[in-house]
């Protein structure tokens, strides 16, 4: 007696530990965080960030602190004598140097100032002497400067700029792919519960009259041979029952490797979503796809508009400036050395002319133009037919609105009409051809009306993946 009671307390345990649950619509979109997909969404993002990071961070200045602690040489090499002969003389000396700068970009103009100061000591070993002399440089500032009117600097700020711009809408557009998904698992998931709903009342029904029909065969008033149409039903059904059975477990298990937990379990159903939107007039939705297309094309055509500067500044000439000055001075004593120091200068602009290219530059440019035109008109059809599909979609989805309501009323007609025939099938006032028809007609309208919810919710999300918009409210 206490091993069967100690078995009813495990299997109600059992029983308890799954019970069943009911899912939301809400609650398949608010675990897609639980994805691998949103995972990998957040460190691609987080890489943008740290990228444009960076990017902003090259323009602070480097500061570099250098060391050569000591650098000693001792070989025989070739030196060049005063009368102009060569003659082979032993070199043995030690060389030390520390040096410190600092190198600014200047975004304003595309060029560089730098100022660095070093001090450098050599030791020469000579015949058991040892001779040590110091040099040094400070305060030497110098700016590099391109003469080509062309701000190389000035045109990445503003691609960088745009790019994250961009990557911005990217990142909300995946994310709300990854919820399309949700989306689409639920109401697969939830078709397939449905159609074991409704072959289960099929069922019932069909035993039912069977139990009815067998009734009759042993009251002598009907033959066995009528109750062989409603055995076959009857099989068919059991045979849907047990393929509606395994589909539904294979989702499950593709619903949970999604969403990488044990979401659903065996038993849990699925609620249909009632359709609550948000929908404004189709002009917000345009407009705010253009918006998001000024982003995208400013995006691809910059980096062109770029390139296509870079030549034109290019083809003929390039130049470049470069002004320094500064202080040096050298000598035997370490305490002489920043006495009456030396100044030093430089200056110079370097001329680079393509005298012969056979027409490199030209043919360059000219496929640069050519790019810039494909992707212009690449964008321009792009525009032209997402504002259509904007429109259509809009259009699509109010039929939906509307169309789901005529369902709701349709179904309610149906079902009346199917209990009424019911009741005339089991009295034997119709056949049970007549019956089916009108069963097939109700639970299908079922089928329709989620088919209906289930294509406006698709309809839906592929306007807020164009339009970066939210229009389905959630149930919380």
């Amino acid at each position: 007696m206490t091993r069967k009671i100690h078995f009813i307390i495990l299997f109600l345990i059992v029983q308890f530990s799954y019970t069943q649950q009911t899912h939301t619509l809400s609650a398949f979109v608010s675990n897609i965080k639980s994805t691998t997909e949103i995972s990998n969404i957040e460190k691609n993002n987080n890489i943008k960030i740290k990228e444009y990071s960076l990017y902003n961070k090259s323009f602070l200045p480097d500061i570099v602190l250098n060391f050569i602690l000591p650098s000693y040489n001792r070989s025989i090499s070739e030196i060049l004598q005063p009368d102009g002969n060569y003659a082979f003389r032993e070199s043995n000396y030690a060389n030390s140097k520390v040096n410190l700068s600092l190198t600014q970009k200047l975004p304003f103009t595309g060029g560089q100032i730098s100022v660095s100061n070093s001090f450098n000591r050599l030791d020469t070993f000579e015949k058991g002497d040892v001779t040590t002399s110091y040099s040094a440089s400070w305060l030497g500032l110098s700016l590099s400067q391109p003469l080509n009117f062309f701000n190389e600097m000035k045109w990445d700020r503003q691609i960088q700029s745009v790019q994250v711009q961009y990557n911005t809408l990217e990142y909300q557009k995946v994310q709300i792919d990854i919820k399309k998904k949700s989306v689409v698992a639920f109401f697969e998931m939830l078709e397939i519960q449905n159609e074991k709903i409704i072959n289960s009342k099929g069922l019932a029904v069909a035993n039912t009259y069977r139990k009815v029909l067998k009734k009759l065969v042993e009251s002598g008033r009907t033959m066995a041979y009528d109750s062989i149409d409603i055995e076959l039903k009857f099989l068919d059904l059991q045979k849907r029952a047990r393929f509606l059975a395994k589909a539904e477990q294979l989702k499950a298990e593709s619903i949970n490797h999604f969403f990488n937990t044990k979401m659903i379990h065996e038993n849990d159903v699925l609620e249909t979503p009632k359709l609550k939107i948000d929908l404004k007039e189709v002009k917000y939705y345009i407009d705010r796809y253009l918006e998001l297309h000024n982003i995208r094309e400013k995006s691809r055509l910059l980096g062109m508009v770029k390139n296509i500067k870079k030549l034109e500044n290019s083809r003929f000439y390039s130049a470049n400036l470069t002004i320094g000055a500064g202080f040096n001075n050298a000598s035997n004593l370490y305490d002489d050395i920043f006495q009456n120091p030396n100044q030093s200068q430089n200056f110079s602009i370097s001329l680079s002319i393509p005298l012969l290219d056979f027409g490199k530059k030209r043919i360059e440019l000219e496929i640069s133009h050519t790019d810039y035109e494909i992707e212009t008109a690449n964008l321009s059809q792009e525009r032209r037919l997402t504002i259509e599909r904007i429109t259509f979609l809009y259009e699509e989805i109010l039929d939906l609105i509307a169309g789901l309501e005529l369902q709701d009323a349709r179904i309610k007609l149906l079902k009346l009409k199917l209990k009424t025939m019911e009741n005339l099938l089991y009295a034997q006032n119709i056949l049970l051809k007549d019956f089916s028809e009108a069963e097939n007609d109700y639970y299908g309208s079922l089928s329709e009306r989620l088919s209906i919810i289930k294509s406006a919710y698709e309809k839906l999300i592929e306007m807020e993946s164009i339009t970066l918009t939210n229009i389905i409210t959630y149930d919380n």
